[in-house]
């Protein structure tokens, strides 16, 4: 009896094991199958890097916005950094490229590479120029809002280059000379994003940046 009851229990707890084993499986299928299907080497995050596709994805849901659709538009960070690297790569001065975006704390993180020559020379900032390399990792971090007139503004709380915070009182030579020239009726703080026409308001919901039309 004791040896049968042993068995019997035994026997009883494997079947658990695979009951329990099948129910993992089943529930994270969809991920497994995922990566059995992906390129070795190939990781989700590598997968949703910037790209001409991700461009063309983010294009067509503003444009079906701009063209009357009801509903907000949500966009990754892969999907802005994008278009900006696809669609307006026209928009940023010589010296200035390889726009980055990240999302954190329902701010925007914009990063980009500028020659140190495109930096602006002046006393205040000579010192600061003779440490950095020749092209410079400069991050841009602020919160983004609609402008109404098919543009966006960032406007930037914090400018650092080469990892060195800049004094606030320099943001607005830096700006101007990131985007160009100045823009009559744009804070001294902020830089400009091309938003499609129509847009109410910008909000970043965690990694994304949701875009309500105007009603």
């Amino acid at each position: 009896m004791r040896g049968c009851l042993g068995g019997c229990m035994g026997r009883i707890a494997a079947m658990l094991l695979l009951l329990g084993a099948g129910g993992a499986v089943w529930y994270w299928w969809p991920e497994i199958s995922a990566q059995l299907g992906r390129p070795s080497g190939v990781s989700a995050a590598a997968e949703m890097a910037p790209s001409e596709q991700l461009a063309a994805q983010a294009e067509e849901k503003l444009l079906r916005m701009n063209g009357g659709a009801t509903g907000d538009v949500i966009l990754s960070g892969a999907e802005i950094e994008s278009l900006l690297l696809y669609r307006f790569s026209d928009r940023w001065p010589r010296g200035v490229s390889a726009p980055s975006v990240e999302m954190r704390e329902g701010e925007l993180v914009l990063g980009l590479q500028v020659s140190r020559d495109a930096l602006p020379r002046l006393p205040d900032f000579e010192s600061l120029l003779s440490f950095l390399p020749d092209t410079v990792p400069v991050q841009l971090r602020g919160r983004v809002l609609a402008l109404g007139t098919g543009e966006a503004a960032l406007m930037v709380h914090r400018l650092d280059a080469s990892a060195v915070p800049i004094p606030r009182r320099l943001f607005p030579l830096v700006l101007s000379h990131l985007q160009g020239s100045r823009v009559p009726g744009v804070p001294p703080e902020a830089i400009l994003l091309p938003l499609p026409e129509g847009v109410r308001s910008l909000r970043i919901d965690g990694s994304s940046l949701v875009i309500s039309p105007a009603s």
